[in-house]
């Protein structure tokens, strides 16, 4: 027996975007150690830029996605513009999708990555792409948001405090990409702090603790010994903390454990009743 497959069936297949969304985003995460700002990626199926984004969305919502499509009358063999009645059943986000083919990428990429310094810039180079897509850019999260890596810890705290209202308060999460219950929080968390919620009116620094599980395990790690999250320092993750406000900073910060190993309501419940008694 033999069977035929539609070309077309690819551009409709959910398990394209699932992929990437379970195994490409995680790994970005990962080998940039949570420091990526920017992921560019041509256009084909979209499911590559479909489901890695809707990763980031969830993980690092300040991610931008810049997608790629050729320029308006260009001629570059296998690939053409895609008119939107004729967009991929799969693309159902939105983003900024823009350029040429993989070489569109990667120039795009650099072109990105010297506007300033240290972007960690995410490029995915296509084998071929038949057919690429453009409508639009995500849209930005609110600046009172962001992300940084423990080791640029103080650096991060010190310029985002600066750039913050001074009465607004300041909460961090110490968070992990490899961490299961950290994939089970941080979505909450981040829907709370940008939603009409709790959170509304208070900025969230998201502090990646370590690229791998060995490196946050080992002894010699610095939050160990920091006791500004507690008297033996931070010894789970996830962990949410009160740190005051931009220009009233609280010495020994207030800080919300025991998010570990718990379903999403009862993670929900816990941290918006510590949100609302921080005030």
């Amino acid at each position: 027996m033999q069977f035929a497959i539609s070309s077309q069936a690819r551009f409709a297949n959910q398990d394209n975007p699932q992929a990437h969304y379970e195994g490409t985003g995680p790994e970005i995460m990962r080998q940039t150690a949570g420091q990526i700002t920017h992921f560019v990626s041509s256009m084909g199926t979209t499911g590559t830029s479909m489901g890695c984004s809707r990763y980031f969305k969830e993980v690092k919502p300040e991610v931008e996605i810049v997608g790629l499509q050729p320029a308006e009358g260009a001629q570059i063999p296998g690939i053409r513009r895609w008119p939107k009645e004729y967009l991929p059943s799969i693309f159902d986000e939105e983003g900024i999708f823009a350029g040429m083919s993989s070489g569109g990428a990667v120039s795009a990429s650099l072109k990105i990555a010297a506007e300033a310094p240290g972007r960690v810039v995410v490029c995915i180079v296509c084998d071929r792409g038949d057919r690429y897509l453009s409508t639009g850019v995500f849209d930005p999260p609110p600046p009172a948001h962001h992300s940084c890596y423990y080791k640029n810890l103080d650096l991060t705290l010190s310029q985002h405090r600066k750039a913050l209202p001074e009465d607004m308060p300041l909460f961090m999460l110490f968070t992990a990409p490899w961490c299961p219950d950290c994939t089970t929080t941080l979505p909450i968390v981040n829907e709370i702090f940008t939603g009409q919620g709790a959170g509304a009116n208070f900025s969230l620094l998201r502090c990646i603790v370590g690229k791998t599980r060995e490196e946050w395990k080992d002894p010699r790690h610095p939050f160990r010994s920091d006791t500004r999250w507690g008297p033996n320092g931070l010894s789970e993750i996830p962990t949410l903390a009160c740190l005051g406000t931009a220009s009233s900073p609280l010495v020994q910060p207030r800080v919300l454990s025991g998010l570990e190993k718990i379903d999403r309501e009862q993670v929900r419940f816990k941290v918006e009743s510590f949100l609302k008694e921080q005030g």
